[in-house]
């Protein structure tokens, strides 16, 4: 049975297809990451336009059939072009690492509406301008957190207290906070500042239009971002190369 598809989504990635299309891999709102084919995309004035460029934000009609990996496109209107993103040097490489966790962590046909809305949020608060770093910490931790990956970072997980002011030791592979107390001398551990700790615990608490007004110097943003990769990489395997672009400006 075919059925036509018209949703939002968020292109993440995209790649040529024969001489004349694209296939755009999109994170829609109502059918998850569906991949698209767009028949004579690479056309000068062709009817897509700047809706799939990877990081853009738009609506998406196409035929979707069951038991099918590749759906062919029909129509697309761009909502957030994500130029600002994709022509700043700095935001461009926390905008595709966005795309490319939400990728690698995202199966095929299975739509999750929180989900779109966190990654549609985040790129627009980018795009607006904000704080890269600060805006993948806070997206990488929602993202843990839909995943059934929440970091449990409230109270010590021997002693039962709270005593960030000491400063905590993240247990990468528990997924918990030791206090300094109770924390072994050696292990995998991340150790996490009191500004840290308590700045973790806001972005958790923030809209992403709002994490601008979350102040915190340069080296509390590296550990926050250092800790969540951390953890979704020893979960989940995730490696982020799209950072990799971050070194070079």
């Amino acid at each position: 049975m075919t059925e036509i598809i018209r949703t939002e989504g968020v292109v993440l990635r995209r790649r040529d297809f024969g001489e004349t299309s694209r296939i755009a891999v999109v994170y829609t709102r109502d059918a998850g990451k569906v991949q698209l084919l767009a028949k004579g995309a690479r056309v000068p004035k062709n009817k897509f336009g700047a809706a799939l460029e990877p990081l853009s934000r738009g609506e998406f009609v196409f035929y979707w059939r069951e038991n099918k990996e590749l759906f062919t496109l029909t129509e697309t209107a761009a909502i957030l072009p994500g130029r600002f993103i994709r022509e700043d040097a700095q935001a461009l490489p926390y905008g595709l690492a966005m795309a490319e966790a939400t990728d690698k962590l995202s199966g095929e046909g299975d739509p999750d509406a929180g989900l779109y809305e966190l990654v549609a949020s985040s790129l627009a608060a980018l795009d607006r301008g904000g704080p890269g770093p600060a805006l993948l910490s806070q997206f990488l931790i929602k993202l843990a957190t839909r995943l059934g990956l929440k970091p449990d970072i409230g109270t010590c997980a021997a002693c039962g207290r709270l005593r960030p002011g000491d400063g905590v030791a993240f247990d990468v592979k528990e997924g918990t906070v030791l206090c300094r107390d109770c924390r072994p001398a050696v292990g995998d551990f991340i150790l996490l500042s009191p500004a840290t700790y308590n700045y973790v615990h806001t972005l958790a608490s923030f809209d992403p239009s709002r994490v601008q007004l979350v102040k915190a110097g340069p080296y509390v943003v590296e550990q926050t971002l250092s800790f969540i990769r951390a953890h979704l990489r020893y979960h989940t395997g995730l490696e982020i190369k799209s950072l990799a672009l971050a070194s070079l400006f």
